[in-house]
């Protein structure tokens, strides 16, 4: 079993919320099998912590060109404000965080609702993996012809999100960045000899 660590602003924290709270979290929502039958709810914890912290890690993703349009970026969503320490290792407590009342959130402490989000994705996890590469071929590829090469897949396929829509709106909108398409531009040059 998974030693779970939720002490804001620690440098060994890989929590947000202790193993009670996200009991305490389950013991007032409906339909709790999941979360029940969870071989480990320790490792479900820290996964899910694991999972929010990745997801809104800054990244950049590339979209290649297509014949339908020009390449772009997308700028994922980010935390806003920032980290209250530096040798914290979650990028929780925040500096410049409100709650969803427009009241300051100090900055050693994780907020409810991120906390009940984690508990949510915790118990969500526990159900299913979703942190697998969710491969259409492999989900629903019901046939394959090689001469003149065609494909067939099963219809309606359910995509597993990583972070599924009852977490994302657990979560106070001002906490995250906007996603951002960055269209590509191309330059034309003309070549002096």
């Amino acid at each position: 079993m998974a030693t779970v660590v939720a002490t804001p602003n620690a440098a060994n924290a890989n929590s947000f919320l202790t193993l009670a709270e996200a009991q305490a979290y389950w013991a007032t929502r409906l339909f709790t099998d999941m979360w029940d039958n969870s071989n480990d709810q320790s490792a479900a914890v820290i996964l899910a912590t694991r999972t929010m912290v990745s997801a809104f890690a800054p990244r950049r993703e590339f979209v290649p060109p297509s014949s339908s349009h020009d390449g772009y970026f997308i700028i994922h969503p980010t935390w806003t404000g920032t980290p209250a320490t530096t040798t914290q290792r979650l990028p929780w407590g925040r500096d410049g965080m409100l709650d969803i009342n427009g009241n300051a959130i100090a900055a050693n402490v994780i907020p409810q609702e991120l906390k009940d989000a984690t508990a949510e994705l915790a118990g969500q996890m526990s159900k299913s993996d979703r942190l697998i590469d969710n491969d259409v071929a492999v989900q629903g590829l019901t046939g394959v012809r090689a001469g003149s090469v065609a494909l067939s897949f099963k219809e309606n396929i359910t995509m597993l999100k990583t972070l599924p829509d009852s977490v994302m709106m657990m979560l106070v909108p001002s906490w995250l960045t906007p996603m951002v398409i960055e269209g590509l531009y191309t330059a034309q040059l003309d070549v002096i000899s």
